[in-house]
């Protein structure tokens, strides 16, 4: 990484910020950033100080940063994803539906919804506006698919994919299995 010998201050405005994207890996990426950022100062030794403006001074991420104790944030992230049968303890999948018009994105969406198969080792949550809910002038409306981790995702989404509304006018469907991002 990039080294600043006389760094010896570091501030973050907002640093809680992207802990409220939706997205399942925002408390990991969050602590892996700020750990990053506030490592850059003192690098050579020098009295140091790192500044972080949050909301949120109780949250895990922000105590594990304070406190420096990178395993307990792990092993608490780790439990709490195993809890929740979060990746990598079970699958998920997102399902972005955009179109020119809102009412066109959403009614595509809930259509989606309403034609996915029972199953007992999968279940659908939405839809609700993607976090980045009007990009390049589309509206953009989310699924995501929760399951076991031997949970045929694949099979699932074709199903649903078949039995929903057919794509038309400007609607388009992205599906996304085992994402990184929930953008």
């Amino acid at each position: 990484g990039h080294n600043f010998p006389n760094m010896t201050l570091v501030g973050v405005v907002d640093a809680d910020l992207g802990l409220a994207n939706g997205d399942p890996r925002a408390a990991e990426r969050t602590f892996q950033l700020l750990s990053q950022v506030t490592g850059r100062a003192g690098r050579t030794g020098k009295k140091s100080l790192g500044l972080l403006q949050t909301f949120q001074p109780d949250h895990p991420v922000m105590r594990a940063i304070i406190s420096g104790d990178s395993e307990a944030f792990y092993e608490r992230e780790i439990a709490e994803r195993e809890r929740a049968a979060l990746p990598p303890f079970g699958r998920l999948a997102g399902v972005i539906v955009s179109a020119v018009t809102r009412a066109e994105a959403e009614g595509h969406a809930r259509g989606l919804r309403r034609a996915a198969p029972e199953a007992t080792d999968l279940f659908v949550l939405g839809p609700a506006e993607a976090p980045l809910s009007l990009l390049g002038g589309r509206h953009r409306f989310r699924l995501l698919i929760q399951g076991e981790r031997r949970a045929d995702m694949q099979g699932f989404i074709r199903a649903m994919l078949a039995n929903g509304p057919k794509q038309r006018g400007s609607v388009r469907v992205q599906v996304d299995i085992d994402p990184q991002s929930f953008l």
